[in-house]
């Protein structure tokens, strides 16, 4: 995603300076050895020096063209110069030792081995050492020592340069997968939201159907048997007044009907608020004898309902490892509203976990943080002064995205 590991300093070297330093190579040590008496003619000697900058000028700009020709080729004419004019033209032979390291266009590789693609310049640097009139071993050491700690420090620069890519490669990956992550997470909210929805319709279909089927057929015939006790109440009380208990009957049963169905629509005692933190507190309290304090922070929404399943199960589970581990007596609740998230904070007075088993996590701990990862959460512990179980989790609006309110 184009975020850099390894230092920019890498790229600059591998793209700009080592094909400037090719060439460099070539001219500094030929300026160098102009004085050398070996050189009879310096029009030819300048016409072979420029025939070794079109060498490595033609691979830098064309590697893919004979690559393997062209390296033995640039190796043995490096040689040739070297023997036959002296001086530091020694020196020349690093660059072709340079382009066994430098970077290539993908799909490209060096046309042999390193190991022996490094063994070609070094053994022709010294066979023109060993044809000079002048030999000193100090000289043979020192040529092989440049040679061989150039090569050292061209292998490093190229591994730093692999793994820079292999890490942006990683990085680049691992942010296409988590991009995936948050648009299937976003999409399982949206899929929960609309089966929630459709349920309700279904719901809300059915208890129409009942209240058009059964009391909207007892209501017209009340309203009917009403009109006919109207017309009749003058010439026949007695009939009138049992048709009106008639339909005070009916109306019972409407009553009943009714009644019925708006207990369909809202949720039973048990189920309403079954996962409600108040009503887990209040259990605590009582059941457990701890003294169990709540409050909130911001301004309060309405959550879904499997955001308020997770907050609750994750307060149970840190109360009850408060009063198993830590020998709690007091626990605190704080639940924090903010347009991007919901965070509650479980706090005890019990004692504080070693520093070791801070690490180690139980089933519990394990347990809070699946159900949390499911939506996108995260559970943070510790605290300073008391151990603190933080659950964080996303907040979506009603349009499926995070953050506002709902």
């Amino acid at each position: 995603m184009g975020t850099t590991f390894c230092a920019p300093e890498v790229d600059w070297f591998m793209n700009i300076v080592l094909p400037w330093l090719r060439h460099l190579l070539i001219v500094v040590p030929a300026i160098g050895s102009l004085g050398s008496d070996r050189i009879a003619s310096h029009s030819v000697y300048t016409l072979l020096v420029l025939l070794a900058l079109l060498i490595v000028r033609i691979r830098i700009q064309w590697p893919r063209f004979l690559p393997a020709v062209l390296f033995c080729g640039e190796v043995a004419f490096v040689g040739y110069l070297s023997y036959s004019f002296g001086g530091i033209l020694f020196l020349c032979h690093l660059s072709a030792l340079i382009s066994i390291f430098e970077r290539r266009p993908a799909g490209l590789t060096f046309p042999m081995p390193p190991w022996l693609a490094a063994l070609l310049p070094a053994a022709a640097m010294n066979a023109a050492l060993a044809g000079q009139p002048i030999q000193s071993p100090e000289t043979f050491l020192l040529a092989n020592v440049v040679f061989g700690s150039f090569g050292l420090l061209l292998y490093v620069i190229q591994t730093a340069a692999v793994q820079k890519s292999e890490v942006e490669s990683l990085y680049d990956e691992l942010s296409r997968n988590h991009l995936e992550l948050q648009h299937a997470r976003k999409r399982l909210m949206q899929y929960a939201k609309q089966v929630e929805e459709y349920a309700q319709l279904v719901e809300r279909n059915r208890i129409s159907k009942d209240i058009h089927d059964d009391l909207g057929h007892r209501l017209i015939r009340q309203k009917m048997m009403v009109e006919a006790i109207l017309s009749i109440r003058a010439a026949e009380p007695e009939k009138a007044a049992l048709m009106l208990e008639q339909v005070r009957d009916q109306m019972t049963e409407s009553m009943d009907t009714l009644r019925r169905t708006v207990r369909n629509m809202s949720p039973e005692t048990h189920a309403s608020g079954r996962y409600s933190l108040e009503k887990l507190i209040e259990s605590a309290g009582t059941q457990l004898g701890i003294d169990v304090r709540y409050r909130t922070e911001g301004l309060p929404y309405a959550l879904y309902p499997s955001l308020e399943y997770i907050l609750y199960r994750n307060a149970q589970e840190a109360i009850t490892n408060a009063i198993r581990h830590g020998g709690a007596t007091e626990v605190d609740i704080v639940l924090a509203y903010t347009p991007d998230h919901v965070a509650m904070s479980v706090s005890n007075n019990g004692s504080l976990p070693d520093p070791e088993s801070k690490v180690r996590k139980g089933l519990g701990i394990r347990g809070m943080e699946e159900r949390v990862s499911l939506v996108g959460g995260r559970v943070d512990l510790g605290g300073d002064g008391s151990f603190t179980v933080t659950t964080v989790l996303p907040h979506y609006r009603q349009d499926g995205r995070e953050g506002g309110t709902a």
